[in-house]
């Protein structure tokens, strides 16, 4: 049986190996991140290797993994040794007052066994330091800190010794870089945490280039499995349920500026081409939903000036029809640009095909729409957005 810790209270260590593991039961559709941070004996970040989160999963030295969006695999014994804190934080858009029901962790070993319960209903802070396990002299123990921040990821950035630089009107969130250790003359090891949310449907970002190309843009999808299904994304585990897992299928429909039109899916092994027409390449399929990277779509930056629009979609191959169930989200990232985030967040019901995205080269900016529209399947998609492609029945 576990031991119950309260906020400010600490306890000593046993094991080296151990997994923390938040916990979240009605969230009311608030979008959740935990992230785990590496500090120095300053109490600061001191590189970007040491944050950990869905875009940096794993610390350089193994210390610190993130399983899946609620859980951590902890390896105390290779934590470097200028390193002697790990916190564990939580974000919750709109804040935390959307957790009706609290949060809790625990934190297990082979001996250590320990878990905590925090409020959520009422509190105005938009970002939690949920708590910290820290080395003193060859000891390490954990704290709970229950410590929240109402402006969110900035102010608790801030807290961990990160500039952030609000001055930009393009990016509505910072990007805050480590400030550094002492006024001798070093290279600033960057954090980017910008991420910009297309809340509404219509809702449009224009991203202009800033090196003359856009590089790889990466197209990420992710989403959640049913409890007692295969899991993938972040917070799987807070579903309820117990239904067979969901194959949920990331592709593409794609129109060149001189007018040829080519589609990129798994469905009929069209995994594309980054090099040659269409510039788009699909790594890969996951049936199995053990891939914590999601699904990934790539698109050749460097042709966009050859691309007039790439339609961004989803289907579920196999499993029910069921969106709100999945919490699908697709994350799309270029170089040097924000973070931009769509969440599939419309009802869906009974349809199998959700159009998430439109990508279209406006005088060779890079303009994302959020979508989200659902269909049937590809065709009466297809007929909506005419592209005119002729449709058979296929499978993988």
């Amino acid at each position: 049986m576990g031991t119950k810790l309260i906020a400010g209270q600490n306890a000593k260590l046993s094991d080296s190996q151990l997994t923390f593991r938040l916990i979240v039961g009605n969230s009311q559709g608030a979008s959740l991140d935990a992230s785990a941070i590496l500090l120095a004996t300053t109490g600061k970040v001191s590189a970007d290797d040491d944050f950990i989160f869905f875009n940096q999963p794993q610390h350089s030295s193994g210390a610190v993994i993130q399983k899946d969006g609620s859980t951590f695999a902890i390896d105390l014994s290779k934590v470097p040794g200028h390193l002697e804190r790990i916190a564990f934080v939580l974000t919750v858009v709109p804040g935390l007052s959307a957790l009706t029901s609290g949060y809790r962790f625990e934190l297990s070993g082979n001996s250590d066994h320990f878990d905590f319960s925090g409020q959520g209903a009422g509190r105005p802070e938009k970002s939690l330091i949920v708590c910290e396990l820290y080395r003193r002299n060859s000891d390490w123990k954990v704290k709970v800190v229950d410590q929240g921040f109402a402006g969110g990821m900035a102010p608790l950035a801030e807290h961990f010794g990160v500039e952030v630089d609000s001055d930009s009107k393009q990016e509505p969130s910072p990007t805050p870089t480590p400030a550094p250790a002492s006024s001798k003359p070093q290279d600033k090891p960057s954090i980017n945490l910008s991420k910009v949310t297309l809340e509404k449907k219509g809702d449009t970002i224009s991203l202009e280039k800033k090196s003359g190309t856009f590089g790889k843009i990466h197209v990420n999808l992710n989403w959640d499995q049913p409890t007692g299904a295969s899991k993938k994304g972040l917070f799987s585990s807070f579903l309820g349920g117990n239904q067979s897992g969901i194959d949920l299928d990331l592709g593409c429909m794609v129109e060149l500026k001189d007018g040829s039109k080519g589609i990129v899916q798994a469905l009929g092994k069209n995994f594309g081409s980054l090099d040659r027409a269409p510039y788009i390449f699909l790594d890969g399929d996951d049936r199995t939903g053990s891939v914590n990277q999601g699904e990934n779509l790539y698109i050749n930056g460097r042709h966009w000036s050859d691309i007039k629009r790439v339609m961004i979609f989803a289907f579920i191959y196999e499993g029910v029809a069921n969106w709100a169930q999945t919490n699908g989200r697709v994350s799309i990232n270029a170089p040097d640009q924000p973070e931009v985030e769509i969440r599939m967040d419309a009802s869906g019901k009974d349809q199998k095909f959700c159009v998430i995205a439109m990508l279209e080269n406006r005088n060779g900016a890079l303009s994302i729409s959020k979508e989200v529209n659902y269909f049937g399947s590809h065709k009466p998609a297809d007929d909506h957005y005419d592209f005119g492609f002729q449709w058979k029945a296929g499978s993988k």
